[in-house]
């Protein structure tokens, strides 16, 4: 991994609104999904990948996940607080300059998912291009449990591409929230709230938005059904 980054980092600042009465108390990330939660299942695959050092960006009920994550003594965490949350580009960039100027991986705290072997992390760190902006996890829309979305992209030839109208369900993917991000794209932000969505859609355009297509379990847990089906996936 010399030519990425040994940082990587796990998005958990989120306020998790969707949920309703369940985050009233309790973030996101730390929502029980049978003995485990969103940020415990990021951080473990991490570690599998070989990540030794993680920055966790906070921001609702941040206390408790600083509280949780002392458990962890093997790893560094490092955790960035954000006293006005600026969603996932403006999140990075806060934290920019912890990657070493090298390409890094970011994974999101809010899904339930079952890592593929190889890990999906160093499928990506593999695919991963220096001419590449991003290189995405996505996974067919079929296999995205709990999600009520019609599919972010379309990929073909590794690249990823915006699904047109006459594209068929069969062909369209979900991103499911792993990612390598090449620090070109995020130097020229600004610290201030953005989401990377539309960085994705420019890459697409200049064909620069990788794809690497993940083919285990993987569950939106953003809404209370999809929360359960989670919850009953682990109990059975």
């Amino acid at each position: 991994m010399s030519k990425f980054s040994s940082t990587a980092m796990v998005l958990a600042a989120g306020l998790g609104k969707r949920l309703g009465d369940i985050t009233k108390n309790t973030p996101k990330p730390l929502v029980s999904i049978g003995n485990t939660c969103c940020l415990d299942i990021s951080i473990h695959a991490l570690k599998k990948a070989g990540f030794k050092r993680i920055i966790i960006n906070t921001h609702y009920l941040a206390e408790q996940i600083e509280e949780y994550v002392r458990r962890y003594s093997d790893i560094e965490i490092i955790l960035s607080y954000e006293p006005v949350l600026l969603e996932t580009a403006g999140g990075v960039r806060n934290v920019l300059s912890e990657f070493e100027g090298k390409p890094f991986v970011v994974v999101n705290a809010d899904m339930y998912w079952v890592d593929s072997n190889p890990s999906v992390i160093q499928q990506l760190i593999k695919a991963m291009q220096e001419t590449d902006d991003f290189c995405l996890a996505v996974t067919p829309l079929q296999n995205a449990q709990g999600h009520s979305g019609k599919g972010d992209f379309v990929i073909e030839n590794g690249l990823l591409r915006r699904p047109v109208d006459t594209d068929p369900t069969e062909n369209r993917y979900v991103y499911i929230g792993a990612q390598i991000i090449n620090p070109r794209v995020i130097q020229p932000l600004s610290i201030e709230p953005q989401s990377l969505q539309g960085l994705y859609f420019q890459a697409c355009a200049k064909k620069t938005l990788k794809g690497v297509i993940f083919d285990g379990t993987w569950i939106d847990v953003g809404s209370v059904s999809g929360l359960e089906i989670a919850r009953k996936y682990i109990k059975d």
